[in-house]
């Protein structure tokens, strides 16, 4: 089936997880997508079959919160990626992303396109399938780890969701992966992951999305302006899809301390991950793939502005203009 966990791979990768007293200290990407948080849960799981403790902690925001009900105690969110911990592993997250303090992680397992020079580490596996979940079924299957409901659901639906239920960017090892766990699944929470409920303030935010958007030929722009909960906006970028005539849409939002943005596309030409690299890069991490990206950026000094009634709308303005003028200039340049 697969071939890239081999038998050495296989050694050295048990030998780290079989030194008794140990706690494999598992970090996701920042603002994790279910492929990042199903991979590091299966670490999770493979860790303890070998009676090594092991825990899940990820950054910034969950953009599906029925993923953070199901996962629930098993992830814990915290504000930053510490480096006073030992023995860290990164899952679907690689040290070259990380900003500011540099970190040595003992394990990296995750996939990508890009340069992985300079990555230390005592147990590597980068590979280039579409998701690390497929990494992590090969994992389970060659070392022969129990598999449960909730488990398997969270994997097929991360593999479903970043190829499109197997219709674009997804390689051989992502099919095999997805036939060996099918099996597994747990059917009523894999539906409830791909229908996840909608709340009021989705529909609230909506509203202001559509009064405040701009759209050039088939792309869109547009702000839901000061929310309490930024979750809501990959929501209301998908709604903006369903507009006649649209293809590629970008939704921003600013809470108190940070501008939050997110872009989704159905254009098969366009890499969303490379158009907000573009344009927001030195601004801050640009995190997702080719369909969908986001990234955060802080309001600094702003913040206190944004707490003057007076000044809000004169910011947000600002904020969008800037934003607006970025990400049009980098879509015609990708």
């Amino acid at each position: 089936m697969f071939k890239s966990f081999g038998f050495w791979k296989q050694r050295a990768f048990m030998k780290l997880l079989s030194q008794p007293g140990r706690r494999l200290t598992i970090y996701t990407r920042n603002n994790p997508d279910s492929d990042s948080l199903a991979s590091s849960l299966a670490l999770k799981r493979i860790a303890e079959h070998y009676n090594m403790d092991a825990g899940i902690y990820y950054t910034g925001a969950v953009q599906n919160k029925t993923l953070v009900n199901v996962l629930g105690d098993e992830v814990i969110k915290v504000p930053e990626v510490s480096p006073s911990q030992t023995d860290i592993a990164f899952v679907d997250f690689l040290p070259t992303e990380l900003t500011g303090e540099k970190i040595t992680p003992v394990m990296v397992i995750g996939h990508t396109l890009g340069n992985t020079e300079g990555i230390h580490c005592a147990y590597r596996d980068i590979r280039t399938t579409e998701t690390t979940s497929s990494i992590l079924i090969e994992y389970l299957k060659k070392l022969g780890v129990a598999i449960d409901k909730k488990l398997a659901t969270l994997l097929l639906f991360a593999i479903r969701d970043k190829t499109r239920s197997l219709i674009t960017n997804f390689t051989l090892a992502d099919i095999e992966a997805y036939w060996f766990i099918h099996k597994y699944v747990d059917m009523e929470l894999l539906f409830s992951l791909e229908h996840p409920s909608v709340r009021l303030d989705t529909f609230a935010d909506l509203a202001r999305a559509i009064e405040n958007k701009i759209i050039k030929g088939a792309n869109l722009f547009t702000t839901v302006g000061y929310v309490k909960d930024p979750g809501t906006i990959p929501k209301v970028c998908k709604y903006m899809l369903d507009i006649e005539g649209v293809s590629t849409a970008l939704v921003f939002a600013v809470d108190a301390t940070k501008i939050h943005i997110y872009a989704e596309s159905e254009n098969m030409e366009l890499n969303m991950k490379n158009v907000l690299r573009k344009a927001f890069e030195d601004w801050g991490e640009v995190t997702g793939g080719p369909f969908h990206a986001s990234t955060s950026i802080t309001l600094g000094v702003f913040g206190i502005v944004a707490e003057d009634e007076k000044a809000k709308n004169l910011l947000l303005k600002s904020i969008s203009d800037s934003i607006s003028s970025r990400y049009f200039y980098a879509l015609e340049a990708e």
